[in-house]
Order: C-alpha cells, then structure tokens, then sequence
C-alpha cells in the first residue's frame, strides 16, 4: 500500500502541477532548502512525500532515534524509486543487521587508528607538497584528492594505492559523487548519465577493491586494521558485503578528507590574518611535536579552522530518514511511508544559533565560546549511527591543512569562480591557486 500524499496541513511551497518542487531543488538545492527553511519554518513540505525538519531538537529526534521510528530504506520508498550504491554495506544497512555490521567494524575505528592516521600523514603530504613549487599555480581539487586517496588506502588496507588504482577510484567516485541524494526522486530505470559513467567504470574498480580483499596485508590487524575487522569480524561477510564496504569506505574515506581540506584551504585563502595564524601555529607543532596525537593537540586554532569549514561547507549537506509510523514534529502529524530530511547546509547557517552564520570566524570553536545547540551542527552525524571514521577524517585533515599552510600561503585563482556543488558530498569546484612562500 503507497503511503498517502502529505496533509495541505504542513506548509510548504505549492511548486508545479505536474513535477511539485523537483525543478526548483534540481535547480539550487541549498537554496531551496534554505528558502524553505526560513520562509515556512521548522517543518516544511518540500514534496508529496517530503518533510524538511530545521529545529535543532527535531533534527536530533530523527537522527538519534532511540524509538526506532526512522529507517534508511523503507518499502515504500523502495517502490517510489530509491536504491542505494553499495547496498549491502554497513552505512546503507538497518536495523539487526546494521548492528551486527556495526560491531563488526568499530573496533578497528579506535584511538590507534585516528593515532596511525596522525602519524602517516606525514608521509603523503610530502609527497605532494614536495612537487609544488612557489609560483606555480596548482589544482587543489585535483591535487588533494590524490594524497587523501593514497592516505586512506594505505591507513585502512595497509599499503597505498598506485597511481593507476588513484586513477581508477577517482572515476569511480567522480561519477558516484554525481548521484543525486535528492529525497525527490526520478524513476531508478532513468538512465542519468552518471549511472552509465559508474558502469563504465565498474568492472576496474571492482579488480582494485577484490585485489584488497586478496592483499596479504588482510591477515595484518596493525598494519591493515579495517580490512582485517572485515575480513576477520563476526559476522563473517559475504562476497558482495566486502565490495560494498570497501567500496563505501573507500568512497565515503576519500571525499569527506578531500571536501574539508579544500574548503578550509579556500576560507583561508580569504582571510590572511586566520592563515597566518594557521602558520605560526603549525610550524610550531612541527618543530616541537612528534608526528602523532601530541601534535593534534598543539593546532588548536587549526582544528578550529577545520570545524568552521565544516560547519559552513558540511561535505555531507543532507540526511534523510523514512518514517516507519506517524511521528509528530512541531505540533504536525508526520504520515508513515514520508522521507523525512535534515540539512546541515540549512542548520548549520540558521541565524537563530549562529552569530554572523554566514561569516567565517574560527575563533567560535575556541575555548570559553558558548556552544550552540546540538541539532545545529551534525556534519558527521549523530546518535548511534555517526559517522564510524569522524575522528579519523577530522585528524587527517587538520594535519594536511597545517601541513600545506605552513609551507605555502595559497592565493586563490579567481575566487569568485568557487562554488559549492551539491552532488552527494557538498564539492568545491573552480578552485585554483598559486602556492606563494610566505
């Protein structure tokens, strides 16, 4: 039985008569939903199956769930036309069968991985850094993601990949990252042309993911824990289980390192005085601290400037839960079978907990600054199902944008040309720059 269209109860923009508001989310989806947002409140009508939720409180209800009320893949919304890439991985899993996945891969996601990734950054960073030259302009959205792919493979499988493998992951993802996470859906028989372009690429990329799970380094918990917790973790996976998970970590690894190391390199390619900063502080971390945890926690500031980075340019920008049974937000009776979405591009610049929301200031993350609420910055996630690898990513990319800021001040390329660009990580485009000593 299809679930019923939403009640004219819950406001919203009317949209077309044919296609509802699928031009206008296909056309700008942050500013749909931010327009949304702010014109018609915390609980708004985004489609005929579709709610956006924008109070803090509300957005931590649906995400943390502790009443299972919410689930990943619904039948309804099956039917309607969602499926997923990599279906049988954990982060597309529900339910028993997400916990037992869940388990199985937390332990190798501990203290001495997000340690290991401080340690071995090192490394990859002086390989590409190593090949810039002072006034030579560079591709940072082509340059960054050839460090962080080597970086995860070599930190979760125990060695990193070669240039052809860097070659071959990149097209896989280029075309997965095309793929729209709209909760406003096309018929999964359209043939989109990133569908076609994934295709093309599958069968490449599935002999590197099969060449992993065949590595030596499996059998390996220190040098290959995440392949090894996959392999070796109970339960036992099945053939289409480990491509799954290794391609989404592999996918999901990548792109949110690659999106948060270029997006705070661009803010702070706009302000001086924050990269100067960053300088000063990381070429003292450098000089007096170990590769490591102990390094960590001398960048402060850059830390900061991370999480700002990531308040205004989440690479995860929306999150969406369909609702098992009635649920009742801001006073609104919520259908079973609806999609209900977050988005951390409308949250995390809700002027209501943000001072100066859409003004880069990393010194808000700082010591004694008064926190906002919980709801309103979630770019990992929260509750049970927060993102496995968050420490890991946020450790990776504040050492390579210390790394990078310290040996190089980045003037920007036409920075008006930079655009976010919300396929299903929120992706920096146009960004070129001239690496300049300072």
């Amino acid at each position: 039985m299809a679930a019923a269209p939403l009640e004219t109860g819950i406001p919203g923009p009317v949209g077309d008569k044919y296609i509802g508001n699928l031009h206008a989310f296909s056309s700008d989806p942050l500013r749909f939903l931010t327009d949304c947002s702010r014109a018609h409140g915390d609980v708004v009508r985004i489609g005929e199956h579709n709610v956006l939720l924008s109070a803090p409180g509300d957005v931590e209800t649906m995400l943390v769930d502790r009443e299972g009320r919410f689930t990943k893949r619904s039948p309804l919304t099956l039917r309607r036309g969602r499926k997923q890439g990599f279906p049988t991985a954990m982060m597309n899993s529900d339910g028993p069968d997400w916990q037992a996945k869940r388990h199985r891969m937390q332990p190798a996601f501990g203290r001495a991985l997000t340690a290991r990734a401080a340690e071995i950054v090192d490394a990859q960073g002086e390989r590409l850094l190593g090949g810039w030259r002072a006034g030579v302009p560079c591709r940072l959205d082509e340059d960054v993601p050839r460090l962080t792919l080597r970086l995860i493979s070599e930190l979760m499988f125990g060695s990193a990949f070669s240039d052809r493998d860097v070659a071959d992951v990149a097209r896989m993802v280029a075309p997965i990252m095309d793929m729209s996470t709209s909760p406003l859906l096309l018929p999964e028989w359209w043939p989109t042309p990133a569908k076609v372009r994934i295709r093309r690429s599958a069968a490449r990329v599935d002999a590197v993911l099969k060449a992993l799970a065949d590595s030596p380094h499996a059998h390996d918990p220190e040098r290959a824990p995440v392949l090894h917790a996959l392999l070796h973790g109970d339960p036992r996976p099945t053939a289409e289980e480990i491509r799954d998970e290794l391609g989404t970590l592999v996918m999901a690894g990548f792109e949110t390192t690659n999106d948060s190391v270029v997006w705070a390199s661009v803010l702070l390619g706009r302000h001086p005085e924050a990269a100067e900063r960053v300088r000063d502080e990381a070429a003292a971390a450098f000089a007096g601290a170990p590769a490591g945890i102990a390094r960590m926690e001398a960048l402060p500031y850059t830390h900061a400037v991370v999480r700002e980075a990531l308040r205004l340019y989440s690479p995860v920008w929306l999150s969406s839960r369909d609702a098992l049974r009635d649920v009742e937000f801001g006073g609104l009776t919520i259908p079973a079978g609806t999609t209900v979405t977050v988005s951390q591009w409308v949250a995390h610049r809700d002027p209501r907990h943000w001072e100066r929301a859409d003004s880069f200031r990393p010194e808000r993350w700082l010591e004694g600054s008064a926190p906002a609420p919980r709801g309103s910055y979630f770019p990992f996630g929260l509750g049970p199902r927060v993102c496995i690898g968050a420490a890991v990513a946020t450790t990776e990319t504040v050492h390579i944008v210390a790394d990078i800021w310290r040996r190089f001040r980045l003037e920007l390329i036409r920075p008006e040309r930079i655009r976010p660009r919300p396929a299903l990580a929120l992706q920096p485009t146009g960004v070129e720059a001239v690496p300049r000593d300072w």
